[in-house]
């Protein structure tokens, strides 16, 4: 499956904003990462007390805007573009994706400075189903049913940053963590679903075919359904057991999934390593959830190898590649591009000893190396991002 491949009629000499508002993943990817660094720095100076904010929870809203801000920007982006791709039609661009942007970026000093409204919450909950009708609009238009099953996940965000918003205002008595975890495995069946969907052909063709994965059949679909299966059960039933066989299962499913992808030639391609790393951080994670269950491992393990092992290496790998193809350069790693990977890495495995060994050096270092990974992508990649296309083919 061709992941992206864009062609558009553009003016002979764009401008700034026609170039960075073309297609969904440049000024989502640019921002995202931008984003991503300054909330995790501003989480930094918040737990310490350094800085004061008007937040109801400070421990949800650093969950939230970590999901709800900087993930959720790279999944618009990617979605915005790949289902482009696969329909033919416009998802958004120009003043519609500037709308979208602003939807999704207003919230964001907004909740930093007052304190939380009705309004701010509305403002907040207003971006998904906006975002989910620039891609369901194309899919119905071009009858490309299969890929309907992103909307469903969308509205699935939709009412956890509701039930959030409603717990933060004390409509609803729950912990406003409790969606927001609910979200933070929705991510991770995103990356379970479009991981089996493009890392064998980016293995493939990153190997020049050295490496010649192996998948089952509906590989990607089988997957998630497994995945959804024991978020379900997590979610539905208090029966422990269950609970923690059904992420067992999950994570072997998707072990036996890995391991049809490997080969040796894969190690030696840092655009490759970041993204396996990755997607075997989520069979990492469903282990270390099955272990919280039963008090083995703190639950904190299991959260942040879900948000920095899986997610954090998953984007900052899977951005870099998608930027470097749909701005017309090669496939290459530069230094700036290994640092962010490392960095990220570094950041992974001072936040899970944290986790085992509660220190506040480990918490500021580990925000620090993941503020910096997305900074040394910014730094390279916004050029990019907001110029034509290198190759000189259309935006």
């Amino acid at each position: 499956m061709s992941l992206i491949q864009l062609q558009e009629p553009t003016p002979s000499n764009p401008g700034f904003s026609t170039i960075l508002l073309s297609v969904g993943f440049r000024p989502f990817f640019a921002l995202g990462s931008l984003i991503g660094a300054i909330l995790m720095l501003s989480w930094v100076f918040v737990y310490r007390g350094t800085l004061e904010l008007p937040l109801a929870n400070i421990f949800s809203w650093h969950a939230h805007e970590m999901i709800f801000a900087y993930a959720i920007a790279i999944v618009a982006g990617f979605l915005l573009t790949a289902v482009r791709n696969w329909t033919g039609l416009d998802t958004a661009r120009g003043p519609l994706l500037l709308s979208l942007v602003i939807l999704w970026l207003l919230p964001r000093p907004l909740s930093m400075m007052l304190a939380p409204s009705l309004w701010l919450s509305i403002i907040d909950l207003a971006f998904i189903p906006a975002l989910a009708i620039c891609l369901a609009a194309p899919i119905i238009r071009s009858k490309n049913w299969r890929n309907l099953l992103f909307i469903p996940i969308l509205s699935a965000f939709f009412i956890c940053n509701l039930l959030y918003h409603l717990a933060i205002h004390q409509q609803l008595e729950i912990n406003p963590s409790t969606p927001i975890l609910f979200a933070l495995e929705l991510i991770l069946m995103l990356i379970t679903i479009i991981g089996a969907r493009v890392m064998p052909m980016f293995t493939r063709n990153g190997t020049q075919a050295a490496v010649e994965p192996r998948s089952f059949p509906n590989q990607p679909l089988i997957l998630l359904a497994v995945g959804i299966s024991q978020l379900l059960i997590n979610t539905l039933l208090d029966i422990k057991l269950l609970q923690a066989a059904s992420s067992l299962v999950f994570a072997a499913v998707i072990i036996w999934a890995w391991l049809g992808w490997q080969g040796t030639a894969l190690w030696r391609k840092p655009m490759l390593w970041v993204l396996h790393i990755a997607y075997l951080g989520l069979a990492i994670s469903y282990i270390s959830k099955a272990a919280s269950q039963y008090h083995l491992i703190a639950n904190s393990f299991w959260i942040h190898s879900a948000a920095v092992l899986c997610i954090g290496m998953m984007t900052i790998g899977f951005i870099g590649r998608v930027s470097l193809g749909h701005s017309g350069r090669k496939l290459e790693c530069s230094r700036l591009m290994l640092s962010s990977y490392c960095l990220m890495l570094l950041a992974v495995v001072l936040r899970l000893a944290a986790s085992i060994w509660p220190n506040p050096a480990l918490w500021d270092g580990a925000a620090f190396c993941w503020s910096l990974a997305l900074l040394c992508f910014a730094i390279e990649f916004i050029p990019y991002l907001s110029s034509p296309r290198a190759d000189g083919k259309d935006l």
